[in-house]
């Protein structure tokens, strides 16, 4: 394995190393480090900017040759590091242990090296490799804190009271779907400048508050847990599948919920992600375009429909069903007739 010893931990130092061993340029544009390579050593387009508030965000988009490793050392305190595995696979090593942690797609985590260590991330050769890594500077963060750092929750004072790194800090899980829409929002930015650096710093922020959110509720009970994870996503597309095959019959949504053994928390998180709405408005939605397709395509009685997309009332039917498309169904009807 092939290893960059890094010694600062700043963007422009890290990317300015990186280009030295990648044998490219170092460009930098609005305080936004940033390589990209193609030749013997493989493919990357690696970019990194520190802002202000002891946050820093790195992207590293690669498929390196070699097993590559990135070699975190010196006599420093070593950032926070969040990283999100988008594609491929990160491995992780304490310099002063032996255990190896494989990061893998969809996956996170939270690495805070002790004062004595650092860290060592290593990228598989002849891997494609997608991943954001957000450093966070323990002492810049604190400092930037508009509250004194005792009426911290517990769960992130022990995070973030540890200014002088005395402890070592290793959280795995599987990161949030809002996370992952999060991530592609930030890979999915291409306007340059101002706009951009404004964007990812805003972004940064918001993907540390989701990660520390996730945190918290990785430390309760699998089935007290409120954040919708990936693992997740199959359950909210049953419920989906549940309203769309059977609009007559629907419970209410607890009892969605409970039939996939999912909580209603999460339930709506997910149609808020998937579709902007809540889980009664996309079924009032699916009413409707059910509703206009019967009343297009058959001869149902508007009492028949009614029944048929699980309403009880024809004149509740009919003033939502106006609202949404601007005319009463006895008029669709006629309209159609004519």
């Amino acid at each position: 394995m092939q290893t960059i010893k890094i010694a600062e931990t700043s963007a422009k130092s890290l990317l300015k190393e990186l280009a030295s061993f990648f044998e490219t340029d170092y460009t930098e544009n609005y305080g936004e480090a940033y390589i990209e390579f193609s030749n013997e050593h493989g493919d990357g387009i690696i970019s990194g900017i520190n802002f202000p508030n002891g946050v820093g965000i790195f992207r590293f988009e690669t498929k390196l040759e070699n097993d590559t490793c990135l070699d975190f050392h010196g006599d420093l305190v070593h950032p926070f590091k969040f990283i999100y595995v988008i594609e491929g696979r990160l491995d992780h090593r304490f310099r002063d242990e032996d255990i190896v942690h494989h990061i893998e797609k969809d996956q996170s985590v939270i690495i805070g090296a002790n004062s004595g260590s650092g860290n060592k991330i290593m990228f598989p050769g002849g891997m494609t490799v997608s991943a954001v890594v957000l450093d966070v500077d323990r002492k810049k963060f604190v400092e930037q804190l508009t509250f004194p750092l005792e009426e911290m929750d517990d769960i992130y004072h022990r995070i973030f009271a540890d200014t002088n790194a005395m402890r070592t800090l290793y959280h795995h899980t599987q990161y949030s779907l809002k996370m992952s829409y999060l991530i592609q929002e930030l890979r999915d930015f291409t306007t340059p400048g101002l706009e951009r650096i404004s964007y990812h710093g805003a972004k940064a922020l918001e993907l540390l508050t989701y990660m520390l959110m996730l945190y918290r509720d990785d430390s309760k009970p699998e089935d007290h847990q409120n954040v919708l994870r990936q693992k997740d996503l199959e359950k909210v597309k049953q419920v989906i599948f549940q309203i769309d095959k059977n609009i007559a019959e629907l419970g209410n949504i607890s009892s969605l919920a409970q039939s996939v053994e999912i909580t209603e928390t999460k339930l709506q998180e997910g149609f808020q992600i998937l579709f902007n709405c809540t889980v009664h408005e996309y079924i009032q939605r699916k009413r409707m375009e059910t509703a206009m397709l019967l009343l297009l395509k058959t001869n149902k009685t508007i009492s028949e429909i009614v029944y048929e997309i699980g309403l009880n009332s024809r004149s509740h039917f009919s003033k939502i069903f106006k609202e949404k498309y601007g005319m009463t169904p006895t008029a669709v009807r006629n309209k159609e007739k004519v």
